[in-house]
């Protein structure tokens, strides 16, 4: 029992450091959250647009692509058909101005690598076939190049649509991750350079190979493989990108289970660099926050189940007991720690967690990046939506053991 004690008290002590540092670093940083930088010249790009499948969404991304304000003589347009089985190419071919690569599907990663292949762009635009770019994103990124140790940046992602409860969590938690990735910026820890929108320095990403086509979350180890040779992420709040997100469960979870699957990819292929001092902050802070939070994950989920399993135990035999003897009886099974203390430490855990979640999300609505929701959506992310990702971190972990690394979709 006192060691049940000893990780809960681990468990929320690293979880409260790490809400509290996150508060922190807004804080100190709140005034400059979306303070672009001017570019100190425009860099012709290329925007890349990898396509499987995505007939109903594809050339609605083309024109938010063709829309932008940026010089239409600076910038190319690469789509790339990764042998869709549907009517995407006929769909792309619709579109003049742009070059279309048609090959068989190879996968995302591959799809970038072969027009990274014929890029002229100094700059390497990544989206996805199912987002569209605010008309500004491209002007508003470009400036962090002026820095020549950025590799990369990436922009705010932002659900396309909310009109249910389901969607409308996941609103809330790209905002959330958005508002994140800014903060961790100021400690040059942004880790991942998502799919819907992220700019590359072209021929950094070409010396360093490319994107991994092992990988089933290409965004996240080129995020990683950045930060190990030396070169800074960097992410710009105000560059929006709007992207189409799961309206079902089986979808989410399937999406979410890729997401963790690719994270362990990421984590086991750079496990060297944990807690490396010369590895700077991909090995002092990310790569251990990435492992701590699926450890947290876990053993959060599991004290969780045991006080709901101790409290049903304790009412069932206090029930027993009473309905025996005819007395009433008090019966406490839980952790070995006083019960103030321990809702003391729940109860401040969970002020500072809906305190920086509001934090975020009033943010992000000062930005003006359109928050949608209310109090009952913010709680039933907080304590219904949530919850989900234990399972699916444990399903993650069940799969890789036992059938290995798959596409899910």
């Amino acid at each position: 029992m006192e060691t049940l004690v000893i990780i809960y008290l681990i468990f929320i002590f690293v979880s409260m450091y790490l809400t509290i540092l996150l508060i922190m670093l807004y804080l100190k940083n709140h005034k400059t959250l979306f303070h672009d930088k001017e570019p100190e010249k425009l860099r012709f790009l290329t925007v890349t647009i990898p396509a499987y499948n995505e007939e109903k969404h594809i050339a609605d991304t083309i024109r938010a692509i063709q829309s932008v304000d940026y010089p239409k003589e600076l910038m190319e347009i690469i789509v790339i058909n990764d042998g869709s089985t549907d009517n995407t190419l006929k769909e792309i071919k619709k579109f003049n101005g742009i070059t279309i690569i048609n090959k068989k599907n190879t996968g995302k990663a591959d799809s970038m690598n072969q027009a990274l292949k014929i890029a002229r762009g100094e700059f390497f635009v990544t989206t996805d076939a199912d987002s569209f770019p605010n008309r500004d994103a491209f002007s508003k990124m470009v400036g962090y190049f002026n820095d020549p140790g950025v590799g990369a940046v990436t922009g705010a992602i932002i659900s396309k649509d909310s009109s249910k409860l389901f969607v409308k969590m996941q609103s809330i938690e790209y905002f959330i991750m958005a508002f994140a990735r800014k903060l961790f910026d100021y400690v040059d820890s942004v880790h991942v350079t998502p799919g819907p929108l992220s700019m590359y320095r072209t021929e950094v990403i070409r010396k360093l190979g490319g994107f991994d086509t092992s990988n089933i979350t290409e965004d996240i180890e080129i995020g990683w493989k950045l930060m190990k040779h030396g070169y800074k992420n960097r992410m710009c709040l105000s560059a929006r990108v709007y992207t189409n997100v799961p309206i079902k469960l089986k979808s989410w979870w399937n999406q979410r289970l890729r997401w963790n699957i690719g994270g362990f990819q990421t984590l086991y292929k750079y496990r060297k660099v944990l807690f490396n001092v010369k590895e700077s902050t991909l090995g002092l802070f990310v790569a251990p926050r990435f492992l701590i939070a699926y450890v947290l994950s876990i053993i959060g989920f599991f004290i969780f189940l045991y006080l709901i399993a101790a409290r049903i135990k304790a009412e069932i035999i206090s029930a027993t007991m009473a309905a025996g003897s005819g007395v009433p009886q008090l019966a406490l099974h839980e952790l070995n720690i006083t019960p103030t203390v321990f809702t003391f430490f729940i109860i401040l855990f969970l002020i500072f967690t809906l305190a920086y979640t509001i934090t975020g999300l009033r943010t992000m609505n000062k930005g003006k990046l359109g928050v949608r929701g209310h109090i009952v959506t913010v709680f039933a992310y907080l304590l219904l939506y949530l919850v989900l990702f234990p399972p699916v971190l444990l399903h993650s972990i069940y799969i890789m053991a036992t059938k290995g690394v798959r596409w899910y979709k």
